[in-house]
């Protein structure tokens, strides 16, 4: 099992793995703990998904990209 991620920390421009397998880029942190919003860099399970901007629940974070 992996450390617990603090969605209040991140930063904007952060990429993070969602647990649907896409990869995301964070565009704003209101830093309550429960919402990220963001925009999709890669989608495999819906490509129309990509470059769209969407709230992003902070347990679907599963993991911080480099």
């Amino acid at each position: 099992m992996s450390d617990p991620i603090n969605v209040r920390a991140l930063a904007v421009g952060t990429r993070v793995m969602l647990g649907s397998g896409a990869e995301v880029e964070i565009i704003v942190n209101p830093e309550d703990g429960v919402w990220l919003f963001a925009r999709y860099l890669s989608s495999a399970d819906d490509p129309a998904m990509v470059g769209t901007e969407d709230m992003i629940f902070a347990q679907d974070v599963v993991e911080i990209r480099p």
